[in-house]
């Protein structure tokens, strides 16, 4: 069986007014979707679907947790998910392309399928940088042992670089001296970062 067919209301036999459905994420709903970020995962759905004689409105509040791969330290974690939107269903003999607030079926369909626009609310619902949270004291989860294999940059000396080339931008017009000119200064500044960096 299609595990996206789980994903489906059969609309054709509901009364009009308010209706309630609760809807369960796991792994192999992830599973389903060639070539997704999302590794494993779990999430409870509740959508509140209104029917009218012409067309469908469905708010949905998705949460739960996502497995992705951290950005910085490329381990994978969990990440929280939280998603709410509403989806219109319209109907239409002719075949319409459907976008991310409007859904188009056919008249003859008795099913309304959910799964895709599931997945896709909660792929949209994740950042777009995907990085380990810190702990209660400000440290970061991510794996010390991964970050000593690369060059990372933290937000102090990246503030430190945006200052650094702010000052620059200020000064480019003015006079070059010997050994003072924005190149130098931005090897002074590198050499400074490699320095602190294997002082950690």
């Amino acid at each position: 069986m299609d595990i996206l067919k789980r994903y489906a209301i059969p609309y054709k036999g509901l009364s009009i007014g308010n209706h309630h459905f609760e809807f369960e994420v796991d792994d192999r709903f992830f599973d389903a979707f060639e070539g997704s970020e999302i590794h494993r995962g779990h999430a409870s759905v509740s959508v509140e679907l209104v029917k009218t004689e012409r067309l469908l409105t469905l708010d949905f509040t998705i949460d739960g947790e996502a497995e992705v791969t951290c950005d910085r330290c490329l381990d994978e974690f969990m990440m929280p998910v939280h998603y709410a939107g509403t989806l219109q269903v319209r109907f239409s003999e002719t075949e319409k392309e459907s976008d991310g607030e409007v859904m188009w079926l056919s008249p003859n369909e008795t099913e309304l399928p959910l799964g895709q626009y599931i997945y896709e609310s909660i792929s949209l619902s994740l950042p777009y940088r995907k990085i380990h949270p810190e702990d209660a004291e400000g440290h970061s989860l991510c794996n010390p042992e991964m970050l000593s294999r690369f060059r990372i940059v933290s937000e102090e000396e990246f503030e430190q670089f945006v200052q650094q080339t702010a000052a620059e931008a200020a000064t480019e017009n003015a006079p070059a001296q010997d050994g003072d000119s924005p190149w130098s200064e931005l090897e002074t500044l590198k050499k400074k970062l490699e320095q602190e960096q294997q002082k950690k």
